[in-house]
Formats: structure tokens, C-alpha cells, sequence
């Protein structure tokens, strides 16, 4: 009879002690904070760096789609993003083209932009809808583009835009220049 008590003892003490020892450790460690970045209400201004890919290209009027680009090409562009955020649609627009941006949309990670854009020399307009999320300083999208031009040619086109801040943006006369080189067909725009 006097082991099985002092085996209950024992067994108790050693029960106690081991939830002593969980409580103490418990409170001891802090709970493992989990830290998802917030949610961006803007762009961080400056000059920013795409990466972009084809994903697809078809013709639309059963003849040669009327750009250089085909499936899979890749390239890069260089674009300001001004202080208020606003996306340069240069960031976007394939090489030669001059873009206008309508129904802008760039709050709470979400981007939302449509783009009218013209080609020299061709009559016609190539319509790019934007779409994608981003960070205080990168951004990923995807850009349908549709074309509705006089002659043959129409083409649609899916392409997928990764874009980072990679410095500020240079003094205006160069960013002029810049813009200037990219539409008599420098390499800074996307091909087209």
C-alpha cells in the first residue's frame, strides 16, 4: 500500500512539474507574429523597369498581325512614375507608339488602365487594357491589346508586364530625350 501512495505522489509531482514546465516555456516564447506586407495605396514615384513577355498573338482578320512581336518575345521598358503615382503609359505602349491612359485605376494594390494608342504611320487605333496589382514600389499585369486598324493587320495580343522601381526619375530634359530616342525607334519601348 505505501509504494502505490508514493507512486501516486510521485506521478502527481511529476505532472505538476511537467505542466510547470509547458507554462513556463509557453510564456516564455513570444507567439510567432505573422507579417503579411500591407496592401499599397500607391506607386512609389520613379523610374520603373518592365519586363515583358508575349504570352499569345493572333490575327483577327484571318492576315498577318501588323506587329513585330510574336509568341514569346520578351523585352524591356523604361518609365517615370511620377510623385502622385500616376503610370506613364510609356511603361505599357509597344515601340513607336504614343498612348493616352483612360479610366485610370491605381488604389489598394489594384491596377485598372485602358490605353488608346496611335502607331506612325498607320491609321488606326490600338487599344490596350491593363490590368494587375502592386506594390509601393513593383507592380505585375497583364496587357489584352486589341486592334482596330484602316487595313489589314488587326491583331489581339495578351502580354504579361513584371515592372520594379530601380531609381528616381532623371531631370525632365533627359526623360525627354529618352522618349524622344524610344519613338524613332530606340530600344527602350516594346517592339511593334
Amino acid at each position: 500500500p505505501g509504494l502505490n501512495r508514493r507512486g501516486r505522489v510521485t506521478l502527481r509531482g511529476l505532472i505538476i512539474a511537467a505542466g510547470a514546465a509547458m507554462f513556463v516555456s509557453a510564456c516564455s516564447e513570444e507567439a510567432p507574429v505573422k507579417q503579411e506586407e500591407a496592401t499599397a495605396t500607391a506607386l512609389q514615384g520613379g523610374q520603373y523597369e518592365a519586363s515583358w513577355k508575349v504570352a499569345s498573338v493572333r490575327s483577327v482578320d484571318k492576315t498577318t498581325p501588323a506587329t513585330n512581336l510574336k509568341q514569346d518575345a520578351s523585352g524591356t521598358t523604361l518609365a517615370c512614375i511620377p510623385a502622385d503615382g500616376t503610370i506613364d503609359p510609356a511603361l505599357f505602349a509597344e515601340d513607336g507608339h504614343s498612348c493616352t491612359a483612360k479610366n485610370p485605376y491605381v488604389r489598394n494594390g489594384r491596377i485598372g488602365l485602358d490605353l488608346t494608342c496611335k502607331r506612325k504611320g498607320t491609321s488606326g487605333e490600338v487599344r490596350q487594357s491593363v490590368s494587375g496589382s502592386f506594390k509601393s514600389d513593383t507592380l505585375d499585369a497583364e496587357v489584352s491589346t486589341t486592334t482596330y486598324l484602316a487595313g489589314a493587320g488587326d491583331y489581339a495580343m495578351t502580354r504579361t508586364v513584371t515592372a520594379k522601381r530601380v531609381g528616381e526619375c532623371p531631370p525632365a530634359s533627359q526623360a525627354e530625350n529618352a522618349a524622344e530616342a524610344a519613338a524613332e525607334g530606340g530600344t527602350e519601348g516594346v517592339g511593334g
